[in-house]
């Protein structure tokens, strides 16, 4: 089987929340980045940008899919900080 490279770019719309949003989002994005990876998190207000290239499809989809949660995880827990 051969290896192919996956890459996708995706834009939040977070409104006022995007700035605290990133701020919570941004460390991890840098310390967690593999050798196989590149992973990179902007904030262009209101939007936060996150773009994930891995080597393996299954590192990317895992890697989406754990920024994607932690994303909707803190806009509701600023949204909502009672929960």
């Amino acid at each position: 089987m051969t290896s192919k490279s996956c890459k996708a770019k995706v834009t939040i719309r977070a409104g006022r929340k995007a700035g605290a949003v990133y701020s919570a989002l941004a460390p991890d994005m840098k310390k967690l980045q593999g050798k196989n990876e590149r992973l990179d998190i902007s904030l262009q207000k209101p939007f936060i940008a996150f773009s994930v290239e891995t080597d393996d499809l299954a590192s990317f989809r895992a890697n989406l899919n754990s920024y994607l949660r932690l994303a909707d995880a803190s806009l509701k827990c600023i949204e909502n900080p009672t929960l």
